[in-house]
């Protein structure tokens, strides 16, 4: 009777190819991956910045972050962006506008940077000098209302990634 079946030469062979496979293949989709944390870096920004906007528009020019005419604390910023606040800056957790909290909700949730993973904000008046030495995913200048990347070094293109 003669038996059906691979030999070990024949199997050697086919994960050889398989390998070889591999090793082609790999580097293209791991391209891939950081493309698309860039690209999705940018959407967020953009989303963030076209909310921020909106609420200079709805808050008489006046940026996040600051509340009568004074800079408020990281959890107060946080709170204007993800829940409701008066014409002010005075914010509230609360996602449904209320009584004099009539302005916002912003974002749902602030997104987390995807190049490091981190959703939270830090004030910054040099994203360039502190980008990836402060622990946060958002730099922010509550003067002049602009937000950035925090992360350190250049996208393959050679731009940084604070400039975008």
């Amino acid at each position: 009777m003669r038996r059906e079946g691979f030999t070990l030469v024949e199997l050697t062979i086919v994960v050889a190819i398989l390998g070889i496979l591999a090793a082609i293949v790999l580097p293209t989709f791991q391209g891939h991956a950081a493309e698309a944390k860039i690209s999705s870096a940018k959407s967020d920004l953009h989303a963030m910045r076209a909310q921020i906007e909106l609420y200079k528009m709805q808050h008489n020019g006046t940026p996040p972050g600051t509340a009568s005419g004074s800079v408020v604390t990281v959890a107060v910023l946080e709170q204007q962006l993800v829940g409701t606040s008066t014409v002010n800056g005075a914010a509230l957790s609360s996602k449904v506008p209320s009584g004099a909290y009539l302005c916002g909700p912003y974002l749902v949730k602030i997104p987390a940077n995807p190049l490091n993973n981190k959703s939270n904000i830090a004030y910054s008046t040099a994203f360039a000098g502190d980008a990836g030495v402060v622990n946060s995913g958002w730099l922010y200048n509550a003067i002049i209302g602009e937000i950035c990347l925090n992360y350190p070094g250049t996208d393959p293109d050679g731009v940084a990634y604070t400039a975008y």
